[in-house]
């Protein structure tokens, strides 16, 4: 009864911590991509997403969930986010059951081994690191995905334990399911190997051979879609250069224990706050390892979870992240759920029933887990702000001309790593205002918001700057002007050409819309 009552406890506390960290997204409205994917879907229908060539990813069942949401509801940022949000604490409960089965083959007792998979799963959920991915409507493919994966390992442990085919053929499954959302499961056979090897099954190689079948079968299925490797050309050039491969892996593990984003320390109060929380955490963690043995009782297999770890990362090594601003922290989500598993079993190792010395891992795990939320909370309400800028920057085109083309000065790219307009605008104006869908447009720049979302783009003589000395301009990604009409864009101002100029009404973004500027 007991166990009963202390596992429902578990599942509210988990529920309880997602909800008060994102609570604060529910009602924002949608940002960049988020409005390529609703106009696919108007177009091609429930695969008409990151399925039919032209595509550079091949996503069919990502693309399936997005239609049944979009036939349910519509573009409703409520229930569009709620979804997502209901995706992490999936995740977060999954991450849950995978520890506290890792401790009890480790050998760990059931009392402890529950107290550390709470930990982990709490960690887990509160990870700013993982706000890209439960905030931003366009990236629940990686939670979908990790879904796919944690289930997965967890009906192969029972396959393992009770010889139960069924429970294989659903992890097979789980896996088919996660990977026909995102390719970054592509080494999840890998995974699958070194899982079985650890629970000890005889012939773990022949075991993860369906898996290999159907990754071939995906493959074959992807390279037709996008008629060949797919995802971005920069991305694959990464690999001309093996050494960023190395830097990048430090980058993502780094960036997934942030509390919050690295540029705000020491020049926002709060992120600077956060910063001094989660060091005072981890110093006095050090200073307990060094003073307190950890119990012989509770082992951990680190060289499991450090293999797990790099080769769930392993695939997305070709993406540069950016600790300054969480930036591509996504593609570490379910490298993070084993991350928090280590976290959470190093913490309640040093833990030592009716004594004085367990008060110190309490002390470190509520610092952590207190500059985590708060940070994730952030991050959370940044992605918020960023939606709120998208959709009024976008809504403020209709008081522009509608006889001519417009000539965006720059577009607000990212409000403290919080993506607003980096693609799609041409896409977010076809789908919210439909009448100005064929109205030519262009974009010389983009613009950073690193800590202000304020910030506006100022215009005189030919030359575009910014009100925020922190703030950066950027080339364009999207809705390039023609060849031969293109500005001069530098980190502190946009040179503009009288022939740019000519050709159509010039906007500059000021106080969340564009307005016409007298070029």
């Amino acid at each position: 009864m007991r166990r009963g009552s202390d596992a429902l406890l578990s599942v509210l506390t988990i529920f309880n911590l997602a909800l008060a960290v994102y609570s604060v997204r529910l009602k924002g409205h949608f940002v960049a991509d988020d409005h390529f994917i609703f106009y696919r879907l108007q177009q091609g229908g429930a695969f008409g997403f990151a399925t039919y060539p032209p595509t550079s990813f091949f996503r069919p069942l990502i693309s399936l969930h997005y239609y049944l949401d979009h036939m349910l509801w519509g573009m409703s940022p409520l229930a569009s986010h709620a979804v997502n949000l209901l995706w992490h604490i999936v995740c977060g409960l999954l991450v849950w059951l995978l520890a506290q089965r890792m401790l009890a083959r480790w050998g760990w007792r059931p009392t402890p081994a529950r107290g550390a998979a709470l930990v982990a799963a709490l960690f887990f959920v509160a990870l700013p690191a993982n706000v890209e991915a439960v905030a931003w409507f366009a990236a629940r493919a990686d939670m979908v995905a990790t879904a796919g994966a944690l289930g997965a390992l967890l009906l192969l442990t029972r396959f393992h334990e009770q010889g139960c085919w069924r429970a294989y053929a659903g992890a097979l499954a789980c896996f088919a399911a996660g990977l026909f959302c995102k390719e970054s499961l592509l080494t999840f056979p890998l995974i699958a190997w070194l899982w079985l090897r650890h629970l000890g099954a005889a012939q773990a190689g022949r075991l993860t051979l369906p898996f290999w079948g159907v990754l071939v079968v995906y493959w074959a299925m992807r390279t037709a879609a996008v008629q060949g490797l797919g995802a971005y050309p920069d991305a694959w050039a990464t690999l001309q250069r093996p050494w960023l491969l190395a830097v990048n892996l430090l980058a993502y593990l780094f960036q997934m224990g942030m509390p919050a984003i690295l540029y705000g320390l020491g020049r926002d109060p709060w992120d600077t706050l956060l910063w001094g929380v989660w060091l005072l955490g981890v110093s006095l963690a050090g200073w307990h390892v060094q003073r307190t043995p950890r119990l012989r009782t509770r082992p951990v297999d680190w060289s499991l979870l450090a293999g797990l770890m790099l080769l769930a990362l392993l695939p997305v090594l070709i993406f540069k992240p950016s600790p300054l601003y969480f930036l591509n922290s996504r593609y570490s989500y379910l490298a993070s759920a084993f991350a928090a598993i280590g976290a959470g079993a190093w913490l309640w190792q040093r833990v030592r029933p009716h004594r004085g010395e367990a008060r110190t891992p309490v002390v470190v795990g509520v610092l952590l887990l207190l500059a985590y939320s708060s940070g994730a909370f952030r991050q959370a309400w940044a992605w918020r702000e960023a939606g709120a800028i998208a959709h009024s920057s976008v809504l403020s085109l209709r008081n522009a001309p509608a006889d001519k083309p417009l000539v965006i000065l720059s577009l607000p790219d990212h409000f403290r790593g919080a993506y607003i307009w980096r693609v799609s605008l041409r896409e977010g104006v076809a789908v919210l205002l439909p009448e100005r869908a064929s109205q030519p447009m262009y974009a010389l720049s983009r613009f950073t918001m690193r800590l202000r979302a304020d910030g506006r783009v100022q215009y005189a003589d030919g030359v575009a700057t910014l009100s925020s000395p922190d703030d950066i301009f950027l080339p364009p990604e999207d809705l390039r002007p023609p060849t031969g009409h293109e500005a001069m864009v530098l980190p502190d101002k946009v040179v503009v050409p009288l022939s740019v100029l000519q050709q159509g009404v010039v906007l500059a973004y000021d106080g969340g819309e564009f307005r016409p500027v007298e070029p």
